[in-house]
């Protein structure tokens, strides 16, 4: 004959499954936090390596000596001002971190040879031929500017349309230029340290010309101050801007931030503060990353610091932050 379980017994293995089960809900749930929590962590990790990724790349084409910091009007964060200094002299609350870079693109590419016979080209070399130059007429063999027109014009969304032939785009030659004579504000306009084309001419392979605009800092007919046997060429500059500012609904209402990349903008012909208009205008920013604590740039010898701070939050009061430090060497 089979005995049934007494109260006791019964109560006894309740107590014992309310215990197991206790314990089972509690580790599912730290399991769940900790999943949460380090989800964040690897989105907000994902977030800083792709956005110092983006700076980084940009900046490592910077035309030397154009490397400069901008202030932003303490009374609207989003609007810089023309309070501008190089990186090595600029005070730390300067905010804007904006350089000239290079066309690498153009650099690059090639589409087909410029005649039977030849090599395939760059849409521009990069040399110059000093001696069939001069200071208004810059030939510079092994260039199709024609592909150079093109490349320009569908990377600035028809801001230099083909058609201009690559008017107002800039040349320089080392040694010619340092932050204040590249068109930046800073008490002038002076554009003394580079050459701005106005239109090219391909008579020849080997005879590509960049025809340049009369420089106004310097005396009539003079394109540039300096010819040299290598040139590099730039359509745009680059910001990086701390925009749309609120405080954190989170922790002890700190400051946060999202960071834009700003392009298609060119001082040397006097707009060097559009982006200041380019800041939600489509084809001349990009969204670079969210909820940022930290963005700060500064230079040391040949080098130039980024460190950047973002934050992910993981449930509604809680949040983890990532902070990483990138260094260029220029």
């Amino acid at each position: 004959m089979k005995r049934a379980f007494t109260m006791i017994e019964l109560v006894f293995t309740m107590v014992i499954l309310s215990i197991v089960a206790m314990v089972a809900t509690d580790l599912i749930a730290k399991t769940y936090i900790s999943y949460n929590q380090t989800e964040s962590e690897h989105k907000a990790n994902l977030k800083v390596e792709i956005a110092l990724n983006s700076i980084a790349n940009r900046l490592s084409y910077a035309v030397g000596g154009t490397v400069v910091k901008r202030d932003l009007d303490d009374n609207n964060k989003s609007i810089a001002t023309t309070q501008i200094a190089p990186i090595e002299q600029a005070p730390t609350n300067y905010e804007v971190l904006e350089w000239i870079g290079y066309d690498v693109d153009g650099f690059n590419a090639s589409e087909a040879p410029l005649q039977a016979g030849f090599a395939l080209a760059p849409a521009w070399s990069g040399f110059c031929d000093v001696y069939a130059s001069n200071k208004m007429a810059i030939v510079t063999p092994g260039s199709d500017l024609d592909l150079e027109s093109k490349i320009i014009a569908n990377l600035s969304r028809g801001d230099i349309p083909s058609s201009d032939k690559l008017k107002n785009v800039a040349l320089f030659f080392p040694g010619n230029y340092g932050f204040d004579s590249v068109g930046y504000w800073n008490g002038g306009h002076d554009t003394s340290g580079i050459a701005m084309v106005d239109n090219y001419t391909i008579p020849t392979p080997t005879t590509a010309t960049f025809n340049l605009k009369d420089n106004p800092s310097l005396p009539p007919n003079t394109g540039i101050a300096r010819v040299t046997e290598h040139y590099k060429l730039a359509w745009s500059a680059y910001a990086v801007v701390p925009v749309n500012f609120r405080k954190d609904a989170t922790g002890n209402g700190e400051d946060i931030f999202d960071l834009k990349l700003i392009y298609n903008f060119r001082p040397w012909v006097g707009n060097d503060n559009d982006y200041n208009k380019y800041i939600n205008m489509r084809g001349h920013n990009s969204l670079l990353v969210t909820n940022v604590t930290v963005f700060k740039t500064y230079a040391t010898e040949n080098r130039i610091h980024i460190k950047l701070c973002v934050k992910e939050m993981f449930n509604a009061t809680k949040k983890t932050s990532i902070c990483k430090e990138r260094v260029l060497l220029r």
